[in-house]
């Protein structure tokens, strides 16, 4: 636990233990209800509001290179009139450069610890842009295998982001509501605020998502093209073989009235009817744009 002192006392705590949530009950007086849930992450986000505090659990994303996947982060806020308490589970280093900021009040700590977090969040969008712009520079070079698993890791990543801070917006207008009556009217322009910068960051995420849906619909085609000339291909070889196949093997049976098989150049007679066919069969695949 680590405690700034300013105007507005901060009060950070890492992974709280006994200590750190017994001397929470006896210096602020919060429930024993509020306590049990700070033990450990909540399985839910919500907002409270009690006499002389503000309570709520807000879910954020944190991209994890290894994976290659958003995971969910969590904060909980306590808010009374002259402190804040912020419980995690995690280091957050989005908060870290708050404590050597003093602030005026409450409302205006918590907005800021807010939009840093959104800030935070926007920027964990930047490994999505990156491999977005190294998807469309792909698309046409001829590697649909590897563009393939890039957007099936990418859809994965996106789709968890977005279940994540699609929690956010209920959280949000719920703080909103719950904000006026805490803080008084002067709250509305700072939590409007926090909404609208939420906004452009889900906005993005569904560009985003389009984006990688529209490559990944461009790829398949790509993919059901080639797949289809090569079929097609398959099927032109096996048409052009199978009669000239049957054709030598009649030549091959050794049956009495086979034509050139008692002449000294009926090999060569054979293979020049053999190209012969083939050559014609060519042509005309050709004239029908089959090849």
């Amino acid at each position: 636990m680590e405690i700034i002192k300013g105007k507005v006392d901060w009060i950070d705590i890492t992974k709280p233990t006994h200590e750190d949530l017994e001397w929470l009950r006896k210096k602020y007086k919060i429930h024993k209800i509020i306590l049990k849930e700070l033990q450990e992450p909540s399985v839910r986000a919500k907002v409270e509001s009690y006499d002389n505090y503000l309570f709520f659990i807000y879910y954020f994303p944190i991209y994890d290179a290894r994976e290659k996947l958003s995971r969910r982060a969590e904060i909980d806020f306590l808010i009374l009139k002259n402190a804040v308490i912020t419980v995690h589970y995690e280091d957050i280093p989005a908060l870290d450069h708050f404590r050597k900021v003093n602030f005026e009040n409450t409302l205006e700590l918590s907005y800021q610890m807010l939009n840093s977090l959104l800030v935070f969040e926007d920027r964990q969008l930047r490994h999505v842009r990156e491999k977005v712009e190294e998807i469309s520079a792909m698309l046409f070079q001829g590697q649909e295998r590897e563009v393939l698993e890039n957007i099936a890791y990418l859809k994965r990543d996106v789709s968890e982001y977005r279940i994540i801070i699609r929690h956010q917006r209920p959280i949000l207008e719920s703080l909103l509501q719950h904000g006026e009556r805490f803080w008084g009217k002067e709250a509305l322009i700072y939590l409007n605020d926090i909404l609208g910068e939420y906004l452009k960051i889900l906005n993005q995420v569904e560009d985003y998502r389009e984006t990688i849906m529209d490559f990944d619909n461009t790829n398949t085609q790509m993919m059901n093209v080639k797949s289809t000339e090569v079929m097609k291909t398959f099927t032109i070889l096996a048409f052009l073989t199978f009669p000239l196949m049957l054709f030598t093997s009649l030549f091959a049976m050794r049956v009495p009235g086979v034509p050139f098989i008692n002449r000294t150049n009926g090999f060569w007679i054979v293979i020049g009817i053999l190209s012969t066919v083939m050559a014609v069969m060519l042509l005309y695949f050709k004239k029908r744009d089959w090849l």
